[in-house]
């Protein structure tokens, strides 16, 4: 795994201030990746946020982690550099739960700088992440922001998961991590999901353990063509609702 460390970030970060003071984002080739996080993605999320009434006041949050602006771009830039250097062994995709539920909404990504624990990283952006996701869902996590559980799992293996391949397994974080406080905004990143086109969103249905509880589809060897993953998206959206008629 590539060393990247807290000196390299801030190089690059220098140099990318010299060249333009912003960072083009380049979406995902993946149907079910992070959408693209252009600012006016994030202004139209919050928009409609406050048209829903929709109020996030609990216990404080450090100024560098409050849910605006500023501070979604720059760890949405964090995240992309991190990843560029480092690729996706410093990177892991992120889940939000109902702790009521076993629906699981991929929320986004998170990267960390290689001497940064996967835990210290999810624990020093939590109340981002969980803010974040509580607006995305604003009907399945808003009901239960400030006790949201966030999960992890291998980095850009949302096709994986899609699959219910056995051999992912999400892994619940800590909200309140020893060291997570000192560690430096620039050593972490997060690149929330966004739905575009009136996306329904990725959605599994986990055990306690963070194991899939459906069988495994059997996976083609060539990769699934775009309409594929929209019909696979369609089968897995519709056997979490049908989960959740039962269980209701």
């Amino acid at each position: 795994m590539m060393i990247i460390s807290f000196f390299s970030i801030v190089c690059m970060q220098m140099a990318s201030l010299a060249n333009s003071f912003s960072i083009p984002y380049t979406p995902y080739p993946s149907k079910i990746t992070t959408s693209s996080l252009f600012a006016t993605n994030w202004d139209a999320l919050i928009a409609e946020d406050e048209e829903d009434d929709l109020s996030f006041v609990g216990p404080p949050v450090p100024r560098d982690m409050r849910y605006n602006m500023f501070n979604i771009n720059r760890q949405r830039e964090n995240f992309e550099q991190i990843k560029a250097v480092g690729g996706v062994d410093l990177v892991n995709d992120i889940y939000v739960r109902d702790p009521d539920s076993t629906t699981f909404w991929y929320c986004g990504k998170v990267a960390r700088v290689s001497d940064i624990p996967l835990e210290q990283a999810v624990s020093k952006q939590w109340s981002m992440i969980e803010e974040h996701a509580a607006r995305l869902r604003p009907l399945e996590l808003y009901p239960k922001w400030n006790s949201l559980e966030i999960w992890t799992a291998q980095g850009d293996s949302e096709v994986s998961v899609a699959y219910c391949k056995p051999e992912i397994q999400f892994v619940m974080m800590k909200k309140d991590v020893e060291g997570a406080s000192d560690v430096r905004n620039v050593a972490v990143g997060f690149a929330g999901e966004l739905y575009e086109n009136d996306e329904e969103g990725f959605r599994t249905i986990r055990d306690a353990n963070g194991l899939a509880v459906k069988p495994e589809i059997q996976q083609q060897d060539r990769q699934p063509t775009d309409k594929e993953l929209d019909e696979l998206m369609e089968v897995l959206n519709s056997q979490v609702a049908a989960t959740n008629t039962e269980n209701q």
